[in-house]
């Protein structure tokens, strides 16, 4: 195994995607949510593709094993991106109609972007972290804008306020932050030989990114369920949160009306 720390953390990635399907299949979070439902089934099924992905990268080193992890990363921001363009809308009817014929096209387009420029990385890196910086921006819109019905600007400093930074926080600033500084000292920690420090500075990246990336789904069936005025719980499954919405306390309102 070309890089047993590595590949051995990946696996983390990989329980986040199987616990998450799990979870998906036992409890609906929400009530009137079946296009969530699927997308969230789509989520973490991108991340047990990239966590085998990112296992076989790290144990053969080979350009089948880096696309196997990449690809599921890109297609995971593609869907969180779905998720994110529907959370004002109403019970079961989608704002975009045209939405889910229009995400696999562009999970397509996507695979065939990075298999035509597959050998060049910046291509890639900004492909992810372009999505990532979209994303979190959006986010953070959600968060700290205030609500003008008081149960959304309830929820949204109960539960968005703090669930941003701690998704921000581990993802950002402790995954990404471990991840540069593995790749800015890679050389450095392989010839000091501490095997300490080669067992912990990537593994560092792949837990955070994996936690990271459930604290923002999270986020997101926060924010949906304060759109749809439910209330929020937050279970603990497998040694992981997740959330449920509770029963829809008041009528949502059309915009149209």
């Amino acid at each position: 195994m070309a890089e047993a720390f590595n590949s051995i953390s990946s696996l983390s990635i990989v329980y986040l995607g199987i616990v998450g399907l799990m979870r998906t299949r036992k409890k609906q979070w929400c009530s009137d949510c079946v296009y969530e439902r699927w997308v969230f089934y789509s989520m973490y099924t991108c991340a047990v593709l990239i966590g085998l992905g990112s296992t076989t990268l790290h144990a053969t080193l080979t350009a089948f094993g880096q696309a196997s992890d990449e690809v599921p990363m890109l297609l995971a921001n593609v869907s969180f991106f779905a998720l994110m363009m529907e959370h004002d809308s109403e019970p079961n009817q989608l704002k975009y109609p045209w939405l889910p014929f229009a995400v696999p096209v562009i999970k397509v387009a996507c695979l065939i972007i990075y298999l035509v420029f597959q050998d060049n990385f910046f291509v890639f890196l900004s492909m992810y972290a372009g999505g990532v910086v979209y994303l979190m921006t959006w986010m953070a819109k959600l968060t700290f804008v205030k609500r003008v019905e008081p149960f959304e600007e309830k929820m949204r400093k109960e539960f968005l306020v703090p669930w941003f930074i701690y998704a921000f926080l581990t993802f950002v600033c402790f995954g990404f932050g471990a991840w540069i500084m593995d790749m800015m000292f890679c050389d450095r920690i392989l010839a000091s030989g501490w095997l300490i420090l080669q067992a912990v500075m990537h593994p560092l990246w792949h837990f955070g990114a994996m936690l990271g990336t459930h604290l923002a789904i999270c986020f997101a069936a926060m924010v949906r369920c304060t759109a749809l005025g439910a209330p929020i719980q937050v279970e603990c499954f497998m040694l992981l949160p997740f959330v449920t919405g509770g029963r829809r306390q008041r009528k949502k309102v059309s915009k149209r009306e």
